[in-house]
């Protein structure tokens, strides 16, 4: 669809208004003294910072053309893009320094959006310099107003480039300025002004390899969560991520998290002027579709007719009782049994559906077939009465919920493997047939501790295993991952309690459902019960299947 600039007519001057409400919280920070190598740390760190340099309009308007045809198409009027950067990394030369400039030249002229920089080191602390006092910026104002209606600021370039400079030779006593996750989400907590109310978020990371900071604010997930939130009011159309590094698996996995639009570049694959060019059109496209909505498809999808739910049990000691809750132990309520019959309730076209169980052991990857697998080795006394060959349920089937309360029950050590094994199962050639080519899948991690899978391979590899087992197709997946919650960026948890007990915070499980964005739910085992917990994904799943449209 050809789309016409904005800055291009004054008669598409009212488009510019209509890229929603939405702000930052603010929450106030300490400031702290100090400074290091022309860089100051002390300014920019207060929760009164001053007012914005600019602000997106707000209210509504009327976008009918005067000819009475359909509504234009609306533009973001700000992007304001957070920007931090390793000093150690290597892009300070004047090559790179170029390739950046370009960057946001490029992005001023073809959105004609105002583009506001604030640019920062991975730390705690808002690194100001004195670049930007030739702008008219305060001191304490770190924030460059790149360009705007078209055209680059007078100035602006030359601004950016005595930024990167003094980042070039950062130092100081409190970090070394890889703490990348940090450095973009402090200024949104403790600065009013930062971002703009309304104005797409571009969140940029460039480091040396990783971030380094290796405690429970340096957490992909969790910070990915907490940018979508804060800056983009919730709406992944809003918000898009750039990130660079050598080895930058965490940097990779925010990257996935934020939005369709965010990449992730490996530094050893692609130059960083490359990358930055490859971008930029993506950029763009923020901005374009920031309130865009795709037409209806002429032909509604069909839904799916199948669904294939796997599920990775914590066999542990401690979960003897969310196993009941699932099961139905005890005379409890099936939770799991409820759940499938208020499914096929909703979604009267399916015809069937295949349930499989995963151990969280390592090592076993095989669908359950008996009881207490794999610390009880199989025999009569605990096989759950499947076919022969068949490692899964099917249903819906008056055996079902009995056969279930077989299959889950798990028993397991306590270094679990749970997103390690979903993903391995659904590759492992013993698990041949549950998996179906038209089906949806929904995946399952019921657990109170986090995945220790690190040890066997990276979350963005486990996290692409079970995509490719859809065939890449976001759309054929769900994941709900049951564990233990870990709080919000600017109020982390850890242990909490609930009506199953204690759970530890499930950190890594939750960065790698989130990479999964809008397919991905998390659930906070220590908040509510499990028969709540699938009451409130029952829509998630159904508005799935109705989307799903399955290639013959």
């Amino acid at each position: 669809m050809l789309r016409l600039r904005p800055w291009l007519s004054t008669s598409l001057t009212a488009a510019l208004i209509g890229c929603g409400d939405g702000g930052a919280a603010v929450t106030d920070g300490a400031a702290t003294t100090g400074t290091s190598g022309g860089i100051d740390l002390t300014a920019a760190t207060t929760g009164d910072g001053p007012a914005p340099t600019t602000g997106a309009p707000t209210g509504d308007t009327d976008t009918d053309t005067d000819t009475g045809g359909p509504a234009a198409p609306t533009f973001c009027a700000q992007i304001d893009v957070s920007l931090v950067l390793h000093p150690s990394a290597k892009i300070y030369g004047l090559a790179d320094q170029d390739a950046l400039v370009e960057h946001f030249t490029n992005l001023v002229e073809e959105t004609g959006a105002t583009v506001r920089v604030l640019p920062n080191v991975g730390t705690e602390f808002m690194a100001t310099t004195d670049c930007l006092l030739a702008q008219g910026n305060a001191a304490s104002d770190p924030i460059l107003v790149f360009g705007a209606g078209g055209e680059v600021t007078p100035g602006a370039a030359d601004a950016l480039r005595c930024t990167l400079d003094r980042f070039d030779v950062y130092a100081s006593d409190f970090d070394v300025g890889n703490f990348m996750f940090s450095g973009l989400m402090f200024p949104v907590l403790q600065r009013p002004d930062w971002p703009a109310p309304g104005a797409t978020g571009l969140a940029m990371l460039v480091a040396a390899t990783d971030d380094k900071q290796a405690n429970m604010y340096a957490l992909p997930g969790q910070a990915s969560e907490a940018y979508l939130r804060l800056v983009g009011d919730g709406d992944r159309r809003r918000v898009s991520a750039f990130t660079y590094g050598d080895g930058g698996l965490e940097l990779h996995m925010f990257a996935l998290a934020v939005s369709d639009k965010s990449r992730h570049y490996e530094k050893s694959s692609i130059a960083y002027a490359a990358a930055l060019a490859e971008f930029t059109p993506l950029a763009v496209r923020t901005c374009e579709d920031f309130d865009y909505e795709e037409p209806l498809p002429e032909t509604p999808p069909s839904g799916c007719k199948r669904i294939d739910v796997l599920f990775a049990i914590d066999g542990s000691g401690s979960m003897d009782e969310e196993q009941d809750a699932l099961r139905g132990a005890d005379g409890m309520p099936p939770v799991l049994a409820e759940f499938t019959d208020a499914l096929l309730g909703e979604l009267t076209d399916v015809e069937d559906f295949h349930v499989g169980v995963v151990s969280s052991e390592q090592g076993f990857t095989a669908l359950h077939t008996h009881r207490d697998y794999p610390m009880t080795p199989e025999g009569p006394d605990t096989d759950c009465g499947l076919p022969p060959g068949q490692r899964w349920l099917v249903g819906p089937s008056p055996s079902f919920a009995d056969e279930f309360a077989c299959v889950a029950a798990t028993r397991s050590g306590t270094e679990e493997m749970t997103y390690y094994n979903l993903a391995a199962a659904l590759h492992d050639p013993a698990n041949a047939g549950f998996l179906r080519d038209d089906s949806l899948l929904f995946i399952v991690i019921l657990t109170d501790e986090d995945t220790y899978d690190f040890v066997l391979d990276t979350s963005v590899a486990i996290r692409q295993r079970i995509v490719d087992a859809v065939g890449g197709d976001l759309d054929r997946l769900v994941v709900l991952a049951i564990a233990g919650g870990q709080g919000v960026f600017e109020m982390p948890e850890t242990v909490c309690e609930g009506v199953y007990g204690g759970a530890a915070p499930g950190r890594r499980i939750l960065t790698i459902t989130r990479a999964f964005r809008e397919r991905g739910l998390f659930q906070n085992i220590c908040q509510g019960d499990l028969a709540a917990t699938f009451a409130g994904v029952l829509d998630d799943v159904v508005s799935a299947c109705a989307q799903f449209n399955p290639v013959p």
